[in-house]
């Protein structure tokens, strides 16, 4: 999962609080940062940015022109939960410890630039590496949840046929319609690969295979480039792991397991021309146990 560590920098320059705001503003020019983490005596106090600075006298001390609440995160916090930290505290940087040391600092333009990089810019959905960070701080959060795995049919022979900006087309226009059908405040939809969609929800078992199927139905009956016909297969996977699931258990395993069964379900509908097969976990435990 895509985390702050690889983002912080190198070197790390920090203030004492009696400084002056003078020599903060000095520091920050020089080595083109932003704001200083504000230290005394090995300990954290208060943080300085360009905006404290603008407001302040150069011959004040740091202590009175600092921001005394810092919030801090471990270098392990993942992306999203770094931005939306930023969000809640209206804040543009985060200190990052380890244990009781500052290691470095991460700006709300790094998380947001390196974020991109994970957002598939066909279709303009999240990667999969995202989608399983969400998937994981559902589970985290104690919310059972269900994954929807989507592979469009035939798209091997459409892009032999028609060519891959044709192609291109299709996998655009798939992304627009399940964005349409699905529900953001309980529904993540991700670009898994290639012409391969994923949905983690927490909506139920039933509630999951109800959207499944009609996204296929709305599928089959969008209007296609060409008047081509463009249909999908989607497997289902979730439900009833509150009563087999032990605490020490390793959240990834879940969500790994419930892509897997989702990702063969959508294959055997395939196979069955059935168009949406559903598993529930608590079946493959029974099945993998054999």
């Amino acid at each position: 999962m895509p985390t702050v560590e690889g983002l912080i920098s190198q070197q790390l320059y920090t203030i004492d609080p009696l400084a002056s705001v003078g020599r903060a503003a000095t520091i920050m020019e020089r080595h083109g940062i932003g704001s200083l983490p504000v230290v005394e005596e090995g300990k954290l106090v208060g943080i300085i940015t360009s905006r404290d600075i603008r407001r302040s006298h150069p011959n004040r001390l740091v202590a009175d022109a600092m921001t005394r609440k810092v919030i801090t995160i471990p270098p392990t916090v993942s992306l999203t939960e770094a931005q939306k930290l930023m969000v809640k505290y209206k804040i543009e940087r985060l200190v990052v410890t380890k244990g009781k040391d500052i290691i470095g600092m991460v700006t709300y333009t790094q998380i947001m630039s390196e974020l991109g990089k994970y957002t598939d810019s066909l279709t303009g959905l999240i990667k999969a590496e995202i989608f399983y960070e969400k998937a994981l701080a559902l589970l985290k959060e104690g919310r059972e949840i269900a994954i929807i795995f989507l592979d469009l049919d035939n798209f091997g022979f459409i892009n032999k046929e028609y060519g891959h900006i044709f192609g291109d087309n299709v996998l655009r226009q798939t992304a627009l319609t399940l964005n349409s059908l699905i529900d953001s405040n309980e529904d993540t939809l991700c670009r898994y690969a290639g012409d391969e969609f994923a949905i983690v929800t927490t909506k139920s078992l039933a509630e999951a295979e109800k959207l499944a199927r009609q996204i296929v139905l709305n599928l089959a009956n969008e209007h296609w480039p060409g008047k081509i016909n463009v249909a999908i297969s989607a497997g289902v996977a979730g439900g009833r792991r509150s009563q087999i699931r032990h605490p020490e258990e390793d959240s990834s395993y879940i969500v790994k397991n419930l892509l897997n069964m989702a990702s063969l379900a959508s294959t055997k509908a395939k196979k069955l021309k059935k168009k949406v097969v559903v598993v529930e976990a608590i079946e493959f435990k029974e099945t993998a146990s054999i």
